[in-house]
């Protein structure tokens, strides 16, 4: 075994620029293999994670499809009707939802104490808003329901507005430094308003329809006060109760259509969305941006194994007198195609070990909270399982040369 490191060694050393080309098509078709499983586990944590959260059943009453045939016209959306309050209250008559909510947002500025917060998201609600949001509000109090039904100055705000304009990081500040926070006025697009709660820290997420940590939550009318009803990018969420989506989804497009007055045979003004939908449409994002790094990692190691292959047939040429000499002794066909599988497998693993080094420096510079992606025994596995295959493949050819070398003309060679 130790006479094998040393051949090996000697021969890596002989071609130090073919050996390290031949490694790095290895180590970076490993790394991207591994980093891909590792964001496409990750992808699928955080959908499922926004399933959990927001329920799969939700359904969103919007201007653009989430998923729209292959050939459709984007521009014909765009021209659609904003979904309105009216809408809201004509699906808030009941038939088979739990809850209704209506949100609109807009970019707004916020100032407080000589600190501003340029273009941050205002969203206006009404209804049972906190079904629209990944956090909850973890000091001060929501909204009352006469404070959501009027145009009243009062603001709920994200962790990351509170800790930029106040100095609180809700993550680990005290519960009175939190609360402190409460009872402030601050200007929202040079509007006095009165924060009476403060969000959770949320992070990012793949699944969510309000990135809540630099947003500031008021009532829908005091948002449409303040931005305008055209500049309010709006939506109507309905929560159908359990098993009936479809039911409460013909009944939504029934109910809108009617009361939008469309036509028997006029096109819909209006999508309805789902979670599922939103799901299904990040996945496959996530299944082509896949593919695409895996042909990128098949032709590296591609090019990794075609360097090993040649490293190997050089090693079998300028070592020919030392593999007649050995057969002259004894040795077996056998030991000698097992040698050189064995330096093949070596030079893979090898590869493939540095590749991993890689992966990892490189998911951990994600930052935290922005995706969850790490390294498993699973992907380690996967790793050099496809190390082991690439390095027996690629030794196969020059072990079986090595081995079928007569020893007479072998040790005629020198």
């Amino acid at each position: 075994m130790e006479e094998k490191k040393m051949e090996l060694l000697h021969q890596t050393k002989s071609d130090v620029l073919r050996t390290f080309l031949s490694l790095s098509g290895v180590s970076i078709g490993i790394f991207v293999v591994t980093v891909s499983f590792a964001l496409v586990d990750a992808f699928s944590r955080s959908v499922v994670a926004g399933f959990d959260h927001f329920g799969s059943d939700m359904i969103m009453v919007e201007r653009f499809p989430v998923i729209s045939d292959g050939g459709s016209d984007w521009s014909r959306y765009a021209i659609r009707p904003q979904p309105s309050a009216d809408d809201y209250m004509v699906l808030s008559g009941g038939f088979n939802c739990k809850w209704t909510a209506f949100a609109g947002a807009s970019g707004a500025d916020i100032v407080y104490g000589g600190k501003a917060l340029r273009d941050c998201k205002m969203v206006g609600v009404q209804g049972a808003w906190q079904h629209l949001v990944y956090s909850g509000v973890c000091a001060g109090r929501a909204f009352s329901l006469a404070e959501l039904s009027g145009s009243e100055a009062k603001a709920i705000l994200g962790a990351g507005i509170v800790r930029e304009l106040f100095g609180v990081d809700v993550r680990t500040a005290a519960a009175e430094a939190c609360q402190a926070v409460c009872g402030r006025t601050v200007r929202l697009d040079g509007r006095n308003m009165t924060v009476i709660g403060v969000l959770s820290y949320e992070g990012k997420n793949i699944i969510n329809l309000y990135a809540t940590d630099f947003a500031v939550i008021v009532p829908f009318a005091t948002a449409e006060r303040i931005a305008g009803r055209d500049n309010l990018e709006t939506m109507v969420a309905v929560g159908p109760k359990a098993d009936l989506r479809d039911a409460a989804t013909e009944e939504m497009r029934r109910i809108l259509r009617a009361s939008r007055h469309l036509k028997p045979g006029q096109e819909d003004n209006f999508a309805l969305n789902t979670m599922e939908d939103l799901c299904r449409q990040t996945v496959a994002l996530t299944s082509k941006i896949t593919s695409v790094g895996l042909l990128v990692a098949l032709f590296s190691l591609l090019i990794g194994g075609f360097g090993i292959v040649n490293i190997m047939l050089v090693s079998v040429k300028e070592r020919t007198f030392e593999i007649g000499l050995k057969k002259a002794l004894g040795a077996k066909r056998k030991r000698i195609l097992l040698e050189f599988l064995a330096e093949a497998l070596i030079l893979s693993v090898a590869g493939t070990a540095l590749g991993l080094l890689l992966a990892w420096g490189a998911l951990s510079l994600i930052p935290s909270g922005v995706l969850d992606a790490r390294l498993t025994e699973g992907h380690i596995f996967l790793a050099f399982g496809v190390a082991a295959v690439l390095g027996l493949a690629s030794g196969v050819v020059p072990a079986a040369q090595a081995s079928r070398l007569n020893p007479v003309e072998a040790l005629r060679s020198r």
